[in-house]
């Protein structure tokens, strides 16, 4: 089933008549993971941003029809919906995080609305010293610390899509790996489907269902991960694999 579906999604900047995202199609299924791959600067994070309506107040959307379930809805309609349904987490967890706050107190108002205790999810995230972050600021907590400070915001939330904006960015190989054994892990014992964006195709390599290629604000390939992969057939997908 498709969970969330734009067609034609053109965005712009306030003043600049050149669109950020262009003509976008971009469908992500329930339960598979979906990586949007591409450099710097082509588009992912405008797109991560718009499909979890924080569009910054500068852009606007001059096209687009959005779909959840098979049924349109609304930009507005998103915007309600963020957090609960769909929660996107940043690129850097650290600064996305009141840094004047501890995480006991940023985590408080998340975990009323939630079922879950928090001592239980954080077990579950690798922190069985969940007193000790708890009572941390996020500038005193590793970057995997705050990446599992909001992932364990996610589960409370149990959104039905989690949107990982270049999640590993900030740690380093074997941290890497070990973050997206424990996304895995996660979204099988809470099922949410995962739209993840990265410019490391390495790292999705075994993780990916479906990529999207991002190229200068457009979507210039997309199919199945193995697929792409073995043939691709615009040019910048062939570089992209000719890197790796």
């Amino acid at each position: 089933m498709c969970l969330l579906e734009v067609t034609d999604l053109t965005v712009t900047r306030e003043g600049n008549p050149s669109p950020l995202l262009k003509n976008v199609d971009i469908k992500i299924l329930t339960d598979r993971v979906t990586v949007l791959l591409g450099e710097s600067g082509s588009g992912k994070t405008i797109l991560c941003r718009t499909l979890a309506g924080l569009l910054p107040d500068q852009m606007m959307i001059l096209s687009g029809d959005f779909f959840f379930t098979g049924k349109p809805v609304s930009y507005r309609w998103i915007q309600k919906k963020r957090g609960r349904t769909i929660f996107y987490t940043p690129q850097n967890a650290t600064a996305s995080l009141n840094p004047v706050l501890k995480i006991k107190n940023q985590l408080n108002e998340v975990f009323h609305k939630g079922s879950m205790r928090l001592s239980d999810i954080f077990i579950k995230l690798g922190l069985p010293d969940y007193h000790r972050i708890l009572n941390s600021y996020p500038f005193e907590l590793s970057g995997g610390e705050n990446q599992r400070c909001l992932l364990a915001m996610a589960i409370a939330l149990a959104p039905r899509l989690l949107i990982l904006d270049e999640p590993v960015t900030s740690l380093d190989v074997f941290l890497q790996k070990e973050f997206m054994t424990l996304v895995k892990k996660i979204t099988v014992q809470h099922p949410m489907t995962i739209l993840m964006v990265t410019h490391n195709l390495e790292m999705v390599e075994n993780w990916a269902d479906i990529i999207y290629i991002m190229y200068k604000g457009k979507i210039v390939e997309s199919g199945d991960f193995p697929a792409v992969l073995l043939h691709p057939e615009h040019h910048y997908t062939r570089e992209l694999i000719g890197y790796f």
